[in-house]
């Protein structure tokens, strides 16, 4: 699945733009590597968010299939803890 898109289905962006945006602002890594909106994502990588004052890591559990609730689509993604 593409990076823009799973990012928007993850609903860790409100749309697929936001998404495609902070990716070449480079307000994402993937793996610890900047990417392209077109990167695939697979289960098991790693997402970085950084920009106005945060730093989260995010490790991808599971792809969507669909369309998912905020709820749903939180369950596929886990918090990785710093340090």
């Amino acid at each position: 699945m593409r990076l823009d898109v799973a990012l928007h289905e993850l609903r860790l962006f409100k749309s697929r733009a936001q998404a495609q945006n902070a990716i070449r602002d480079g307000g994402l890594l993937l793996n610890g590597e900047p990417a392209k909106p077109s990167h695939d994502l697979h289960a098991g990588d790693r997402i970085t968010l950084t920009g106005a004052g945060t730093h989260r890591t995010l490790e991808v559990l599971e792809l969507p299939n669909r369309s998912l609730s905020k709820e749903a689509a939180r369950a596929l993604v886990r918090e990785v803890p710093e340090g």
